[in-house]
């Protein structure tokens, strides 16, 4: 089995940036404008042949808004 991505949610998306990249040594290798469709910014870091991505609501009433709201908190998506 290979994992392809990993992604996390949360409520402000520039500190954890700094945060991953800080502690992973990773730089933000693309941010997608096509989530702000859906409501959302994001930061993907590439890790060999995978991918980290943290995405951060920027509306009310997404589904990445509500899950953080039902959990209390970031984590993952």
């Amino acid at each position: 089995m290979r994992l392809r991505q990993i992604a996390l949610v949360a409520r402000e998306l520039e500190p954890v940036v700094d945060d991953l990249s800080a502690v992973l040594g990773l730089e933000v290798c693309y941010r997608d404008p096509g989530v702000a469709e859906f409501g959302l910014h994001n930061a993907l870091f590439a890790i060999g042949t995978s991918f980290l991505e943290v995405v951060s609501p920027t509306r009310e009433g997404t589904t990445a808004g509500r899950l953080l709201e039902r959990r209390g908190g970031d984590g993952g998506y």
